[in-house]
This record gives C-alpha cells, structure tokens and sequence, in this order.
C-alpha cells in the first residue's frame, strides 16, 4: 500500500560543475518563484530539475531518431 507518510531519500552523486549566468525575464522569474514555492524547493533547485527533464527527454528522442552506420572496410 501506499504511505503518503513515507519518506523517500534520493541519493546523488557530486558531479563536477560550472556556474553560469543568464538573463531571466522578472515576469518569468516572478512565475518560477511561485512554482518553486509551491513545491517547497528553491528556484535553482527547480532550474536544474526542468534542465534535467528537457535533458532527458532531448536526449531520448536523439538517442531513437539516430541511424546506425558500419562502415565495411
């Protein structure tokens, strides 16, 4: 059964990174905070998870629409 009371804990592992700086729109940046605070997460937190899932879903498709080749020498 389902405990909606049941905590889960995600490990992750550090991977190397970089910082970066971009130019949000304040009507967008007003949007994503309200998101981010409905989901009880920081905006950064947040970020990284629609990058992560846009990521992955790019990724996936590229992964399916690409062809094979061997090359017979």
């Amino acid at each position: 059964m389902n405990n909606t009371n049941e905590e889960i804990t995600l490990k992750i592992k550090p991977r190397p990174s970089e910082n970066i700086s971009i130019s949000i729109p304040k009507d967008t940046l007003k949007s994503l905070q309200t998101i981010a605070d409905n989901q009880d997460m920081s905006i950064e937190a947040l970020l990284k998870f629609y990058i992560g899932k846009g990521l992955r879903q790019d990724l996936a498709k590229l992964s399916s629409n690409s062809e094979v080749v061997i090359h017979h020498s």
